[in-house]
């Protein structure tokens, strides 16, 4: 059986590809399928692809039409045959040579469901390649979590303070296959139910404290690097998370903790929107917030945003109401 399954989404990325394949090729451990799904690249990422399979057979490519990177990950995993599954996004790359070796070595170590590591945040600046921890450093953890293994029932309360990503891990196939687990078909925020579904799932977790992947951050042309939001991923994400928690029974133990990272995101994002396509983001926000009022608990009960609100105004607001629901709880 192949080891490690990497599943690489590739969509419009011909400068940053070579890049992104060389640092998996060149990596000394070498028991890999190097799974590619070009996602409907307009551009010569499927040439790159192609001439890089002639010098590497671990490549194996998937031509489809453009749906997404969620969508093409899902696909990855069904071809997937390796023990343990890495994602990596195709303008990113490993930081060293030994990066999959380290993981490999980690997860089966301790037989684990979930190994997570840190990543940089990496970007361009007057010609230099500027590497930094930021959003996905792993500092916010409590240390408890570097000593021991533990699972989904030890982390519930600090199940956001790990890193979202799907590329910040090394999950075992299996565990994802068993529980089904997969990734949602929007067009940004994809791993966020994926992220969500395996950590209150998983039963055998460990964090290794290394930084093992260098992400490319607001690379031109990425989505997440567009300023002015035009989609409404982040409702799609919350309506899914609870509908999740209603097939597992756990409304009781993550509902009110879930809805509460997820809406605060869709409220960011309204306040960040594209102003001609607003009017029908609000809408759907609004029916969003009327249902969670009916359903789940929360400072969201106490708030009341209008459409002409801006982003320093709905957080003015949402602190009003997590404060009113504090002071009256």
């Amino acid at each position: 059986m192949v080891k490690i399954s990497i599943i690489i989404p590739i969509y419009n990325v011909e400068k940053y590809l070579p890049e992104c394949l060389d640092s998996i090729i060149s990596q000394t451990f070498s028991d890999i399928e190097i799974i590619c799904i070009n996602d409907g690249s307009t551009d010569d990422s499927l040439k790159i692809l192609q001439d890089y399979k002639k010098k590497d057979n671990r490549i194996i490519i998937i031509d489809k039409q453009n749906e997404g990177s969620g969508i093409a990950r899902n696909i990855g995993l069904k071809k997937a045959l390796g023990e343990y599954i890495c994602f990596i996004d195709s303008d990113d790359w490993l930081e060293n040579s030994t990066s999959l070796e380290k993981m490999y070595n980690a997860a089966e170590k301790d037989c684990l469901d979930i190994l997570i590591f840190g990543g940089y945040s990496c970007y361009e600046k007057y010609g230099k390649l500027i590497k930094w921890k930021g959003k996905y450093r792993l500092k916010s953890l409590n240390k408890k979590y570097f000593k021991n293994i533990f699972g989904a029932k030890n982390i519930k309360k600090d199940i956001f303070k790990f890193p979202t990503t799907a590329w910040t891990k090394l999950y075992s196939r299996e565990f994802l296959i068993k529980n089904e687990i997969k990734f949602q078909p929007i067009k940004v925020g994809q791993d966020q139910l994926f992220f969500f579904h395996s950590m209150i799932l998983a039963k055998r977790i460990k964090v290794l404290n290394e930084y093992l992947y260098c992400y490319r951050k607001e690379r031109k042309g990425s989505i997440t690097a567009v300023k002015h939001k035009k989609d409404s991923s982040p409702i799609y994400v919350t309506r899914a998370v609870e509908e999740l928690l209603k097939k597992l029974d756990r409304t009781d133990e993550y509902l009110e903790l879930a809805i509460d990272r997820y809406f605060s995101k869709a409220t960011s994002w309204l306040g960040k929107f594209d102003k001609d396509l607003k009017p029908e983001y609000y809408n759907l926000y609004m029916e969003l917030l009327t249902h969670i009022r009916k359903s789940c608990n929360g400072w969201w009960k106490y708030f009341n945003p209008k459409e002409s609100d801006g982003y320093r105004c709905l957080k003015i607001k949402q602190f009003i109401a997590r404060l009113k629901y504090r002071l009256l709880k």
